[in-house]
């Protein structure tokens, strides 16, 4: 009688009245029956069908709590509602936005999953298996609440699980000749959350040795082993740094040879590890091939950081080159002619660095006007050119933080005019 007037919904996807159908014939039987226990498992695939999930849950959870007194199901049917339980709890926890929501859900996972894996057969376990109990677990460790005004228990209970996670991950990579990746990924997740970071570079060498076409493994590689150069900094243990950046430049370079991590951003961040350990000579080797080919971005702010870099090695005059192109590039950054100055006048070529001041101030002068105007007047007083140095030392003077400088050179030149001109008077 049932089935005469549930299958015609059923097959025309009716739920609706599937549903009021099963809704009749559990109000007319006892509550702990076998046709209750039936009727709630058939209520919950139909609730499943129509993308009810909670129902589908509620209505499953009653089919077992029955099953659980009665025993009406075989061993196996039994096993296989508790796995449906858990699955439906953990996908309704995956797709709940509420935080608490998702953990309470998730733990309702977890006791359906605990509770069948007690009778559960491991070789008969596939990868998805394996996969599920360990996404499970990984979640739960990212959800636990734990105390709430007790951080430390917190992170003591999500630890725990995230272990428990990368244990079931390792059965399930032991499980097949060739695992999904989905595990290596999720076991990657789980020790980045569990901050062990040795482990995580071990299993990504691994994943480029196998697998040497996946950008992603390299760019991870190289920010793993950048993350223990960090920690090593922290801990003041300088040796461990130097070595793990080594191993980032490692990674970085040999994943340039197979055609990855060589965008600019990429190349310029290789160029400042090669600062980082000292090599400043390759590194500016390397940034100095990077901006005339295009593979560092040729911004102004990179051409001063390779002259700069010059100077420290003690090439100035490379910096002085250097700069010189940055000024084709940019012609109305005045910045970049004040800066060849710098050079100049740091070599003891005031001449050359008076007239890359006259430059600069034809593009409109120096970034910091009073500083710009000073020096412009410094080297004009050094060479005599003083017409030039009051008229520096004036533009100087209408700054605050240079106008006690100013006045000083300006008395200066004054004097040193007016010794000439007694100078010239004298018989």
């Amino acid at each position: 009688m049932i089935n005469k007037t549930l299958r015609p919904a059923n097959d025309a996807k009716d739920w609706d009245k599937a549903l009021s159908v099963i809704a009749g014939v559990l109000a007319k039987v006892p509550p702990d029956s076998y046709d209750a226990t039936i009727m709630y498992q058939i209520r919950s695939q139909v609730s499943y069908q129509k993308s009810d999930y909670d129902t589908a849950l509620e209505a499953l959870v009653h089919c077992v709590a029955i099953n659980d007194q009665k025993h009406y199901f075989d061993a196996k049917t039994a096993q296989e509602l508790l796995y449906q339980v858990s699955q439906f709890s953990y996908q309704i926890g995956a797709t709940n936005k509420d935080l608490k929501l998702q953990a309470a859900y998730f733990l309702k996972a977890d006791n359906a999953l605990e509770k069948w894996l007690i009778n559960a057969v491991p070789k008969n376990f596939t990868q998805d298996t394996y996969l599920y109990i360990a996404t499970l677990f990984f979640s739960r460790g990212q959800t636990e609440p734990g105390a709430a005004d007790q951080k430390a228990v917190r992170d003591k209970d999500s630890s725990a699980l995230m272990e428990k996670a990368v244990y079931w991950i390792d059965r399930g990579l032991r499980s097949a000749a060739k695992p999904r990746d989905n595990f290596y990924q999720l076991k990657l997740a789980a020790l980045y959350q569990l901050e062990r970071y040795s482990d995580a570079v071990e299993l990504l060498e691994l994943g480029v040795k196998q697998k040497p076409d996946k950008k992603d493994y390299w760019q991870q590689l190289a920010a793993t082993y950048l993350q223990l150069a960090t920690l090593a900094e922290e801990k003041k243990d300088m040796k461990a740094n130097f070595a793990y950046n080594v191993r980032v430049i490692l990674t970085i370079e040999r994943a340039q040879r197979l055609g990855y991590m060589s965008t600019p951003k990429e190349n310029y961040n290789l160029v400042g590890l090669y600062f980082t350990i000292g090599q400043f000579a390759h590194a500016c080797e390397l940034l100095e091939k990077g901006l005339e080919s295009g593979g560092i971005e040729p911004t102004r702010v990179n051409y001063e950081l390779l002259a700069g870099s010059y100077q420290q090695i003690h090439m100035e005059l490379r910096s002085v080159a250097t700069l010189e192109k940055a000024a084709k590039i940019f012609p109305k950054a005045g910045q970049v002619e004040y800066q060849i100055a710098q050079v100049y006048f740091g070599i003891d070529k005031e001449r050359e660095a008076f007239e890359h001041m006259k430059r600069c101030i034809a593009k409109g002068g120096t970034e910091k006007p009073s500083v710009g105007w000073m020096f412009y007047a410094f080297l004009a007083n050094d060479l005599r050119e003083f017409d030039v140095a009051l008229k520096a030392a004036a533009e100087a003077a209408k700054y605050p933080e240079s106008a006690k400088q100013a006045a000083q050179i300006t008395e200066a030149v004054n004097a040193t005019i007016e010794n000439r001109e007694n100078q010239r008077k004298k018989p």
